[in-house]
């Protein structure tokens, strides 16, 4: 079978960059390596801490403190970070690496990368190609692949639709069960719910994820309140607005639930704003109270995605010539610049807007409750850009009352506590696992400077600001050569 030209320059352009991929894409830890007079925000909650000295062996922290308290050896790389500001990795904790807008046979150049020169050292793939994720997930952890640690659903579970890389639709309780086997045994991280056919399902879902011992997360169906899914075992619901989140604090909640499964079956977008506009106007306090017991009894989290919802209903925000644009291969740009003049999508976003300032509101509340909530971007949804957007879900949790440590944590030690590896990631400590971002201006000032990623270390490896110009640049070339059809 011949080969499109098109396709075959994209196959060669793509080997030569693999050819001379320089190499920092697969650097070994160094043996030795201090970094002195930074200021340092590890993420426990104590305040920045000026002038200090970390010392990093064979990949993980050896010792904190001030010049006067550690010697470094004489043999170590040392980086005067003076006027730096030194953090956890950040995590991403809903992102679509292989899926949905991201295909795999070009997403592992551009998207690791861009993520890990943006600061990102770990996300959570929220419905994929789960082959590919378990792959690049083996690579990252054995230093094969240089790109942030990787946990995975693999394909989410769905009520309708074939079945695809990152869809496994699901008719009923037998097939919801069947499908949590068969993605246990291929090597999910967790199970990862769309949609569901019914009540059956959704907690035939739920009664197999703890008989196989693994983690189910997702959107609420519409079938299920919070309350119900929390006690179900359900770790983490993501998204409001598209969970519905808002029935699950409204007084008239057993009226409305059942017309909007309705209006969701039947397409009725009129009927879903009506339902929406009355939850939220029937909002109970003393529901909302017992909610954010249960929530946190159960250690429930909550992923707003409210930098994905922002971008989403603004399209008058969206620039055609966007710099960001150049990471996004031409297929799909082209896709995102054309949606300008498309009418369902400007209806779709005005519609959104309409909705949206509920999703800031309840996430105040419950943060002020002190539900957690994990930090997720939701990238590759039109103009939603991974790396950036999740810079922007920062911003967007402090535009909801977050203040700017508080979100760092949510992005760092949250995200560490809930996949259960405080013990050696998510926060700067002797002992954890040097995985770290240097920045150069003080994101506890402003949240807006976690942008001002002046280096990157990633198990020990050190990448300053040229390698990670290097790594961009890599990525831009990959994306730029994508053919208009598939290889």
């Amino acid at each position: 079978m011949s080969i499109p030209l098109r396709s075959r320059k994209f196959l060669l352009s793509l080997l030569a960059a693999l050819l001379v991929v320089p190499s920092f894409f697969s650097a070994e830890p160094s043996s030795q390596l201090a970094i002195i007079h930074v200021t340092l925000i590890d993420a426990t909650g104590r305040a920045p801490q000026p002038d200090q000295t970390i010392l990093i062996e064979a990949g993980r922290i050896a010792a904190i403190g001030s010049a006067a308290k550690i010697k470094v050896p004489k043999t170590a790389r040392t980086i005067d970070a003076s006027g730096k500001f030194l953090l956890p990795g950040f995590w991403d904790m809903h992102v679509h690496l292989a899926g949905i807008n991201a295909d795999p046979s070009w997403s592992k150049q551009v998207l690791l990368p861009l993520l890990l020169a943006n600061g990102i050292t770990g996300v959570r793939d929220m419905g994929g190609d789960l082959d590919a994720l378990l792959s690049w997930q083996r690579d990252t952890e054995s230093g094969k692949l240089l790109g942030p640690h990787i946990v995975a659903s693999g394909p989410f579970l769905a009520a309708s639709g074939r079945k695809t890389p990152e869809q496994y639709p699901v008719a009923n309780a037998a097939e919801a069960r069947a499908a949590v086997d068969e993605l246990k045994k291929r090597g999910a991280n967790f199970i990862k719910i769309i949609s569901m056919p019914s009540r059956d399902a959704f907690f035939a879902v739920a009664d197999e994820s703890r008989k196989q011992n693994i983690p189910f997360a997702g959107h609420l169906p519409f079938e299920i309140g919070a309350k119900e899914a929390s006690d179900a075992g359900m770790r983490s619901i993501e998204h409001l607005l598209y969970s519905a989140f808002s029935l699950s604090f409204s007084s008239k909640e057993a009226e409305l639930r059942p017309r909007l499964v309705l209006a969701e079956k039947s397409g009725d977008s009129a009927a879903w704003e009506e339902i929406a506009h009355e939850a939220d106007s029937t909002y109970s306090t003393e529901k909302a109270d017992a909610l954010f017991q249960t929530l946190k009894k159960n250690g429930t989290r909550v992923t707003p995605t409210l930098a994905s919802l922002d971008i989403t209903s603004h399209p008058e925000n969206w620039k055609t010539d966007d710099p960001l644009l150049d990471f996004v291969p031409p297929p799909l740009a082209k896709e995102w610049r054309n949606s300008f003049n498309d009418v369902q999508m400007k209806q779709r976003a005005a519609w959104l807007a309409r909705q949206a300032s509920n999703d800031w509101k309840l996430t105040g509340e419950l943060h002020r409750a002190g539900v957690p909530l994990l930090v997720g971007s939701d990238s590759l949804d039109p103009f939603v850009f991974p790396g950036d957007s999740f810079h922007h879900e920062l911003t967007e949790l402090v535009r909801a009352r977050f203040t700017p440590m508080e979100a760092l944590q949510a992005a760092t030690r949250g995200a560490a506590q809930f996949l259960g590896r405080e013990k050696e990631l998510g926060t700067v400590e002797t002992g954890h696992a040097a995985d770290l971002v240097l920045l150069s201006a003080n994101p506890v000032e402003n949240i807006a400077n976690t942008r001002q990623v002046w280096a990157v270390i990633r198990g020990g490896s050190y990448y300053d600001r040229a390698a990670l110009d290097a790594l961009l640049a890599r990525a831009k070339e990959a994306a730029a050569a994508v053919p208009e059809e598939k290889p």
